[in-house]
């Protein structure tokens, strides 16, 4: 575990503890200069005691922010990418403490969907005067996830995404251009809420709570965060020449409307599949089994959003 640094409050009367989790090595920001714009930003002498702690390695973040939540903190700040987010989040499900988000990674998924300023410092005054909202989060095969999660070319992408050296849009742009063409969708068994399955030869079965993977291409247009169930996304392949035309759809949040999109909503779900293989939530790559499991919790995370309009 890091150090965790703590600057004692001198004012008087009420105090908000609040803690910052930062990931040294995520996005392609750099972070030098943001233990000085807390410090100006969240100052003893406006009544804050402010923490700082910066993540080693995977799954650092989920202890340091259940810690922090069990210190009695108002606010822990996930400051990084995805997949802090989704380990900050991950220690905060089902406590009094809220999520704030600088998103400093190379999506941002959830921090765009609640209408988060990219720019760090707008970020940062944002939590000053956020107001608490509560949101659903969504459990596949028990990780917890906050944003999306699926399986098919994107998993397959996220993987290659997850290997390679270099971060951002362009690197993402890259490895969906070099796949695409020697991709084969798969064959799956999906069953909604318990029902019989269907079957779907898919090039991607995404899982929605939000409505987006991140960089604003939006998966699930219609997706909310408060209404307890997830949008189910089937896409299947489409032909090369219409990659221009999906793409815009991606960013102009009109993808539901092309014939290549069928949308299913539920609050439980399996995907059967015909070998293991990857999978992602929120931006992650990571490996699965055959059965795949997805569920929704309602109302179990508390975060800090820029309007609430948005969830």
């Amino acid at each position: 575990m890091c150090e965790i640094l703590i600057k004692p409050s001198s004012a008087k009367g009420f105090v908000e503890k609040i803690a910052f989790i930062i990931n040294p090595i995520s996005g392609v920001h750099a972070k030098r200069d943001l233990p000085e714009l807390i410090a100006g930003i969240f100052s003893p002498s406006e009544g804050y005691d402010s923490a700082i702690y910066y993540t080693k390695c995977a799954g650092d973040a989920t202890a340091a922010a259940r810690n922090f939540a069990t210190q009695d903190f108002a606010k822990v700040v996930a400051v990084g990418g995805d997949g802090t987010v989704n380990e900050v989040a991950s220690g905060l499900i089902h406590t009094h403490t809220a999520l704030g988000i600088v998103p400093m990674g190379s999506g941002n998924g959830l921090a765009r969907h609640l209408n988060i300023p990219i720019n760090k410092r707008r970020s940062l005054e944002l939590i000053k005067t956020a107001k608490v909202e509560t949101i659903d989060y969504g459990l596949l095969n028990d990780a917890p996830f906050f944003c999306t999660a699926g399986v098919g070319f994107d998993a397959l992408v996220g993987n290659r995404f997850a290997m390679g050296a270099s971060r951002g849009l362009i690197t993402y742009i890259k490895h969906i251009i070099t796949e695409y063409p020697r991709y084969t969708p798969e064959r799956y068994a999906i069953s909604i809420d318990g029902g019989k399955p269907f079957y779907r030869k898919a090039f991607l079965v995404t899982v929605a709570n939000a409505s987006q993977w991140g960089n604003n291409a939006h998966i699930a247009p219609q997706a909310s965060l408060r209404d307890g169930v997830m949008d189910v996304v089937v896409m299947s392949k489409f032909p090369f020449y219409a990659v221009p035309y999906i793409g815009l759809a991606f960013f102009t949040k009109r993808v539901d409307k092309t014939r290549y999109i069928e949308t299913f909503h539920c609050s439980n779900l399996r995907i059967t599949r015909q070998c293991p293989g990857y999978i992602h939530f929120d931006g992650e790559a990571s490996e699965a089994g055959n059965v795949i499991d997805v569920k929704i919790v309602t109302h179990g995370l508390k975060v800090l959003p820029k309007d609430r309009c948005e969830i």
